[in-house]
Order: structure tokens, then sequence, then C-alpha cells
């Protein structure tokens, strides 16, 4: 029954703002209510968070009021320490949730057991509900401004789940990349600009999406802005490790073309080599955009150009 749900999540709710008497007490009381959660349908966690009362909305509205007009700075420090209010919502339980999952990264142990309870949690509320989505996106993947780092490299909640992306379990990896992919709205390019390419090509093989394009689920049209530091830094940012790269000199640009020929060559003496041993298994993109050995591929767009033929 929904409305049961609904209960047992709201009283879930209550244990995940309850500060027990120590540390220790206070993660496995959130830790116990995260795996209640997850058997929560998602339709019933919307109560996680709740419309701010007369007296919050008021308190906010007097606390920057009380600046003065001049004082712009201190305004917006205001509004950027007030990580508990999203969209008139009060958000402190999802805050509560960010800043678990963000310790249980920080333990570095036991993330399968530890960690993807509660990335499974944020990711299914995340898909479900579009308020808890944009404030999860807001406080793990903010506008691009420096991008002079690798994702992976740093200590902010994103570089660590894209170090995640890349982790040698299975499960891991796939629920972080999930988790990032649905803050994206499930869009390749916008994952891209957060993580490049070679951090998100598993998730993008898996799901078929190695060509681009968006995942199967709708979310709102509400476009994403890109600051200025990223659109000067857009045209020489790495693709695939998905930061700035100054320009580097292309050594074929200096080679006659008869060089250029023999390095080609060489090149495909090498790789033909490695086929024939099987060390090496040249791959391609479907139609579909999933992965299939090369010849496949070649012989479905084959096919498809031939019946596109036939048609015209």
């Amino acid at each position: 029954d929904s409305h049961q749900f609904r209960v047992m999540a709201a009283v879930l709710r209550h244990c995940l703002l309850i500060v027990g008497p120590t540390e220790d007490k206070t993660e496995e009381l959130h830790s116990n209510a995260v795996n209640l959660l997850s058997n929560v349908p998602v339709s019933c966690l919307d109560v996680l968070i709740c419309p701010l009362t007369h007296e919050e909305s008021a308190q906010e509205a007097t606390t920057l009021d009380e600046l003065p007009s001049d004082k712009t700075a201190e305004k917006e420090t205001v509004l950027k320490n007030n990580t508990m209010v999203y969209n008139g919502m009060n958000m402190e339980a999802i805050h509560v949730l960010l800043n678990f999952m963000e310790k249980r990264i920080d333990k570095g142990s036991s993330y399968r057991e530890g960690l993807t309870p509660v990335l499974s949690l944020l990711t299914e509320c995340s898909r479900a509900h579009r308020n808890i989505r944009k404030f999860l996106k807001d406080q793990v993947l903010p506008p691009l401004r420096d991008v002079t780092n690798r994702p992976e490299v740093g200590s902010t909640v994103r570089n660590k789940l894209v170090r995640l992306m890349t982790h040698v379990d299975l499960g891991v990896k796939q629920i972080a990349a999930e988790f990032l992919f649905v803050l994206c709205k499930e869009r390749v390019d916008s994952l891209l600009k957060y993580t490049g390419y070679g951090n998100a090509a598993g998730l993008l093989a898996a799901r078929g999406l190695l060509a681009g394009g968006r995942g199967d689920n709708w979310y709102s049209e509400d476009e994403d802005t890109d600051t200025e530091e990223y659109k000067n830094a857009k045209p020489n940012i790495n693709l695939i490790t998905g930061h700035l790269e100054e320009p580097m000199p292309n050594p074929i640009d200096e080679m006659t073309e008869e060089q250029k020929e023999y390095e080609a060559m060489k090149l495909v003496n090498m790789l033909d080599k490695l086929s024939r041993e099987e060390l090496l298994k040249p791959m391609g993109l479907k139609p579909d955009g999933t992965i299939t050995p090369l010849e496949e591929a070649l012989n479905q767009y084959s096919v498809l150009e031939e019946t596109s033929s036939d048609t015209d």
C-alpha cells in the first residue's frame, strides 16, 4: 500500500536527520535507513523532500534582507552555504544521503556492501524526481570552470565518482557511472563534458551509446548553461581525457607523402599480424551503437546500404 510506504519513508527521513551520541552510531543509523529506503517504491520517495514552512521561508528571506544592498558577495555566500534548500524545497535528507555517500567513498573499502546501496538509492531518486535530480546535479556536477585537471583528479565529489567509473569491481563502477549519467539526464554529450570519453566508455558500450545520443528515459528539456571559462577552453579540451591540453605540434605535418605512406603501411601490417595471432580483435560499431567484430559491423552496414538503394 503506497500510504504505508510513504509513512515508512517519512519515518526514515526523520532517522536521517537524527544525530547519534557518536559518529559511528550516527553512521550506523543512517546505513540502516538507507537499506530500508532501498526497499521503498521509488514513487513514494518524494516524501524525502518537502516544501519549506512559512517560518523557514521567512527566515531565509530575512537573512538576505538584513544584508546591505552593496554586500552582493556576502549574499552570494549565504545562498551558497544554504545547501539544504532548493527551489523552495527542504533538501536536508538528500544532503545527508549525499554526505553519507561521500564518507563511504572516502573509506576506500567495502564499496559493494557500503557504497552501492546509497548510490543506487540516489540514482533512482534522481531518475524519478526532478527536484532531487536538479539539487544533486548542482551539488555533484556544478558548472565547469577549471578544466586544467583531469576529471578524476581532485577531491570534489565529482572527482571521486569519476574515479569509481574505472574501479575494478564491475558493480561499483556501473552504479557510479549510472548515477552521473542520470544527473546528466542520460545525455552522452553532457556526461562526456564532466567525465571525459575514456572514463565513460564502459557505460556507453554497455548501453549501446558509443556513437552518442541519449538513454531511454525522458527528462525535462531545460538546457545546461556553460560558464565563460568552459566555453573559452572547449576548443582545446581533449575529449578522451576530459581536460584542457595545450595545442601540440602534429608530427605528421613534417613528413613527406612517402614517409606518411610508409608509416601507414607499417601500422596496417602490425595490426594485421596482431589480428591473425588473435592478440587483438578489431571491433566496430553496429548501426544500433553496440560493439561487434569489425567484419560483422561492415557486413551490417553493407546490408543497410543495399536495402536503402533498393528502396530508392
